[in-house]
Formats: C-alpha cells, sequence, structure tokens
C-alpha cells in the first residue's frame, strides 16, 4: 500500500522534534533559511516545505526522512545486509533445536 503525504501531520511532527531537541522556531527558521511566519505555517500545516528544508530538518534533529513524513524510521534493506544475514544462517544451522528455538523466541519479543 502506498504511504501518503500528509502535510499537518508533517507539520505536527517538525514541531514535536523541534520542541523534544529545545529549538526555539525562530532558530529553526533561520537554520532553514525560510522566516519565522512561514516556519509557524509549516508547523500547522498551513504551508509546505521543499525536499531540501527537509534534509535539513533531518541533519539538524538528526533522523530520517521518514520520521519526518510518515512518523517513522527506515526500515533496513535486508538485501543490503544479505551477507550478514546468509553468515547467520550459517550459524544457526549449527544450533540444536531447543536453541533455535530460544533464538526464535528472543527475536519474536525484540520485535
Amino acid at each position: 500500500m502506498a504511504k501518503s503525504f500528509d502535510q499537518k501531520l508533517v507539520g505536527k511532527r517538525i514541531k514535536a522534534l523541534r520542541l523534544q531537541n529545545n529549538v526555539y522556531q525562530t532558530t529553526l527558521a533561520k537554520d532553514i533559511g525560510v522566516s519565522q511566519t512561514h516556519m509557524s505555517n509549516i508547523e500547522s500545516g498551513r504551508a509546505g516545505l521543499t525536499i531540501d528544508n527537509l534534509v535539513k530538518m533531518a541533519e539538524i534533529f538528526n533522523c530520517t526522512l521518514d520520521a519526518i513524513i510518515f512518523g517513522e524510521e527506515a526500515k533496513p534493506n535486508l538485501v543490503e545486509h544479505r551477507a550478514e544475514v546468509d553468515q547467520d544462517t550459517v550459524n544457526l544451522e549449527d544450533c540444536t533445536i531447543g536453541e533455535f528455538m530460544r533464538a526464535l523466541q528472543m527475536l519474536r519479543v525484540m520485535k
């Protein structure tokens, strides 16, 4: 299912991130190159923002674009970690069924 862009929710997330990081609205506005009024409009969902400004905010708040836009961290791409996954699979082959079941149970709890 495709994700949708909700400008008001993005604005709320930006405001929440700003407050969590103890950043004044005027400071954030200056850091991304917009007026304080425009920043207020972004946070209230009355104005949009550019991709460049989204990237700047992600850098300022040390988060992903997904966290700002969709409210979630990006999920790791398993293809990028295929070698690690393959190596771990080999290591699991040496486990007893009891060890394997305990490992599986721990993974389910961590998820």
